[in-house]
């Protein structure tokens, strides 16, 4: 979900002129534009082996076409936060700094810090509730990542089962409040290497269209620290139901 929601990230940033604000709350505002900054130069740099063949300037020079001439604003907060902060963050940024899109990953780390107040499931709706009002109100886009809950059987979401809107954890109102709904399918534990390496990425809901089902296949090359979507030539090297 990391690689898919960065380049979400810098496809905005580089193709609208509008204001982003970036809420990542299980990784440093540091580390985050790194991430950007890896689209930028088509290798991961987050990982010092790939950082040290750079010299400063052309750090300086990443930095400033990924970061540094970009409308993008990132939150400075590691680890959970209370329900009302979260809140009191994104209007800030939808209002204040006219930010037409807020990047949340992600929402089971927020309902985390909830006191035990609520059950899981509560505070989900809870929160889903008032983001929905705060998206009608302020009029902003927003991505919001979340989990999915464990699943019953001998496979888990690690050996790349198929999604489905009832896997999304805790409570519905994340697939009822929300415009769309895209599963992300990975086989990580496969002994085949481009399989193991392959994103399915699968529409569970879409409010305008109705259209679902598998949209794509994104593979991830290690040595770029880039997905790209596979082709039917690539499609060739697989049984035959990846795409």
């Amino acid at each position: 979900k990391t690689s898919v929601v960065k380049e979400l990230e810098s496809y905005i940033l580089n193709t609208t002129d509008d204001n982003l604000a970036i809420i990542h709350l299980e990784e440093s505002i540091e580390r985050s534009v790194k991430g950007l900054m890896s689209i930028e130069a088509n290798a991961p740099i987050h990982i010092p082996q790939f950082e040290k063949k750079l010299s400063v300037e052309q750090k300086k020079e990443l930095w400033q076409k990924s970061v540094g001439d970009k409308n993008v604003y990132f939150y400075d907060h590691f680890g959970s936060m209370s329900e009302d902060s979260l809140l009191n963050v994104i209007r800030t940024y939808a209002k204040s700094f006219d930010c037409k899109w807020i990047v949340l990953d992600h929402l089971s780390i927020v309902v985390s810090d909830q006191d035990g107040i609520l059950d899981e499931r509560k505070a989900i709706d809870s929160i889903m509730h008032r983001l929905r009002t705060l998206v009608e109100e302020t009029g902003c886009g927003m991505i919001l990542v979340s989990h999915l809950r464990r699943v019953d059987g001998n496979r888990g979401h690690e050996n790349g089962i198929e999604t489905g809107l009832s896997h999304l954890r805790g409570s519905q109102s994340i697939a009822q409040l929300s415009d769309c709904v895209i599963g992300l399918e990975r086989n990580q534990q496969s002994d085949d290497e481009i399989e193991a390496s392959t994103t399915k990425v699968r529409v569970l809901k879409s409010r305008y269209t109705g259209d679902v089902g598998v949209a794509t296949n994104l593979l991830y090359n290690g040595a770029t620290g880039r997905l790209r979507e596979l082709d039917d030539y690539d499609a060739a090297q697989f049984d035959g139901d990846i795409i």
